[in-house]
């Protein structure tokens, strides 16, 4: 029996992949196309090519399927006529009306912060400069640019420009427990950036952290502010702003806890239990407490298996 030769990844997705490090790890023929296995930073996610072109991404939330799914979208008319400007690799398109922009970091990972950023953007020469600077969807840019380019923002915006909060895992689970689930602790926090950043603006722009987002949103807006809550927020260039200062600064407190625990705390929430067994028998729960996200279902496998190692039952 003839083996069909197995369907080729689009030239363009494949210099994306390249360019954020993500490897090809296997492959196998499926219906009418080829299913590759793709890796990247300690997350996984499928990616299906079919003989139409056509793809699709599969696998559990994380940034590397949110990246395939972003230049799937980018590829579709729709995508192109209602967003051309937040195809992957693409700088947001400009606009001069003075923004506020917010984003999250950390909300899906086990280990780590959870971090909103808000960025305030009130002239579009500063806009423009974001632009420059490369700016775009932090989900686009590998872990070792991240601090630069957050570095070049805060120079282009002003620090005054900038309201960022970090709430460490302990803080975290407090604070959550306190708000009743942590899209409304977002929601808070949200909330909070927008009292620190609103004046001067027009419109607040944040990306859709949950379906009920708005309605957490809208009584912390001041009459005469548009608020716009939508998913794919990040191209506008205030939202792709305030991603990238999230994320670094989810990563510099990241690398601050695995000094803690003595090694590299995976990201994401796949990949991360033989990292939180470590943790329990270094440092114990209370040290799991330190360094993650407890009440992630996550939690009941690492101390089973901890157990287990222990001489629990197998």
């Amino acid at each position: 029996m003839n083996r069909a030769s197995p369907t080729r990844v689009p030239a363009e997705l494949r210099r994306l992949l390249d360019r954020e490090g993500v490897k090809v790890t296997g492959s196998r023929a499926i219906d009418h196309g080829t299913q590759y296995d793709l890796a990247r930073d300690g997350e996984t996610a499928k990616l299906n090519v079919y003989s139409t072109g056509k793809v699709s991404a599969g696998g559990r939330a994380s940034r590397l399927r949110d990246l395939l799914e972003g230049w799937r979208t980018s590829q579709t008319s729709v995508g192109r006529a209602r967003a051309s400007a937040a195809r992957v690799g693409e700088s947001p398109a400009l606009d001069g009306t003075p923004r506020l922009g917010i984003d999250e970091a950390g909300k899906g990972d086990y280990f780590g912060p959870l971090v909103v950023a808000g960025v305030r953007i009130t002239r579009l020469q500063t806009a423009k400069k974001l632009q420059q600077i490369g700016v775009r969807d932090s989900k686009e840019i590998r872990a070792s640019g991240i601090q630069r380019i957050s570095e070049r923002i805060l120079e282009a915006v002003g620090q005054n420009n900038v309201c960022v909060i970090s709430l460490p895992p302990q803080e975290y689970e407090s604070r959550r427990s306190a708000a009743g689930n942590v899209n409304r602790l977002l929601g808070e926090l949200n909330a909070t950036i927008m009292g620190e950043l609103v004046n001067e603006v027009e419109v607040v722009v944040v990306d859709e952290f949950a379906r009920s987002a708005r309605s957490y949103l809208e009584p912390s807006v001041p009459e005469g502010v548009r608020l716009e809550v939508r998913t794919r927020a990040e191209n506008d260039a205030a939202v792709a702003s305030a991603s990238i200062v999230a994320r670094a600064r989810q990563l510099d407190e990241i690398d601050r806890l695995s000094a803690r625990v003595g090694f590299g705390l995976p990201l994401g929430a796949t990949h991360v239990v033989e990292a939180g067994r470590m943790v329990v028998r270094e440092l114990g729960e209370e040290g799991l407490a330190e360094v993650a996200k407890i009440h992630f279902a996550t939690t009941r496998r690492v101390l089973e298996t901890a157990g287990q190692d222990e001489g629990g039952d197998p």
